[in-house]
């Protein structure tokens, strides 16, 4: 009662401060049909274009696998149409890298008489002296047995390598012999069926010889292990000023290896399946239809070819080889180089 009266007393401006204020909530008004057919088709509209994205996105990527495999298919076929060196150009290369190395060895000679000499000019004064001008000789000649290798037999080592990866021209020629008798029809009909079994039986054997020399190891028996790479014996050998020239060649040998026996499991396999069809060869049984045996023969020498392209494509795309070869280098420059700049 006593604030209304207050309120009474007070000027009109000051009591409209005091009204309460009031807005009215808008009136809820329904969305019309063609509004809800409107949006409808709007979020059909977003929905299609998040759907053409994708499949555009899908498209792309399709697109890039594509042109991947376009890429490693023509390398691959580049590794197979290059040609194969003759026997004379391996011989040119072979003749020129032992030359090298012949130098190489020559150059480390004269610096050991170099030495040899610079201390009977120069005795040492005492036994500590001998030792430690001993210990100076054997550093400056291991600096120099690691740079011939890095720069001369490591080279060498590498390009033997990379040149049997592949059979030899003569093994080259025996291969596409065998396969060219085989695969003609004419070969076949020179021969009865008593002579089919001995003279199957022959090539059968030879393409496993020869497959057992390209890839190193008995594929009659199971692969052998490999290491994995490591240079960890080369750098404590080099740590302590020593150098095992063998040692660093096994780390190349062992890459190669590796790379063969990863690239030619499946001509393994495939050889061997025909050596065991061309081998049973001399049972009665199979020699009754010569017709059936060709075919079967045919058959299994078609697969073994083309998993020797197989095996020609995957070495060559492997870089087990040049990631040892690398390795290797960069140990032996790493330690070339820290020595010169203690001399």
């Amino acid at each position: 009662m006593k604030f209304s009266l207050l309120l009474l007393l007070l000027p009109l401006q000051c009591v409209a401060q005091y009204r309460p204020s009031y807005t009215p909530a808008p009136p809820r008004i329904s969305p019309t049909p063609y509004q809800v057919q409107q949006r409808s088709q709007q979020q059909a509209h977003q929905t299609f274009q998040r759907m053409q994205a994708q499949q555009s996105m899908l498209f792309q990527q399709q697109q890039f696998r594509n042109q991947q495999q376009a890429t490693v298919a023509r390398s691959q076929q580049a590794v197979l149409l290059r040609p194969v060196p003759t026997q004379q150009q391996l011989e040119r290369a072979q003749a020129l890298q032992e030359e090298s190395e012949q130098k190489a060895n020559e150059k480390l000679a004269r610096l050991t008489q170099e030495l040899q000499r610079k201390r009977q000019e120069h005795p040492a004064a005492d036994a500590q002296q001998a030792e430690a001008q001993q210990q100076e000789d054997a550093k400056l000649l291991t600096q120099l047995s690691v740079q011939n290798y890095s720069e001369v037999f490591l080279p060498g080592q590498v390009f033997n390598a990379l040149h049997a990866r592949r059979l030899s021209p003569k093994a080259h020629a025996d291969w596409h012999g065998i396969s060219q008798d085989l695969l003609s029809n004419s070969w076949w009909n020179q021969h009865d069926n008593a002579q089919l079994a001995g003279q199957l039986a022959a090539y059968g054997k030879n393409l496993t010889v020869l497959t057992s020399h390209l890839l190193e190891f008995d594929i009659a028996s199971a692969p052998p292990a490999t290491a994995p790479l490591s240079v960890s014996r080369l750098d404590e050998m080099l740590a302590k000023d020593a150098f095992d020239q063998a040692a660093a060649n096994q780390i190349i040998l062992e890459a190669a290896k590796a790379e063969k026996i990863a690239a030619g499991d499946q001509l393994a396999k495939a050889v061997m399946d025909f050596n065991r069809l061309t081998a049973t060869a001399a049972s009665q049984e199979m020699t009754k239809d010569s017709n059936a045996l060709r075919d079967e023969v045919k058959a299994s020498l078609k697969h073994v070819n083309k998993e020797m392209q197989r095996y020609t494509a995957r070495i060559g795309a492997s870089d087990k080889l040049y990631e040892a070869q690398k390795a290797v280098l960069e140990s032996t420059s790493k330690y070339v180089g820290k020595s010169s700049k203690n001399r």
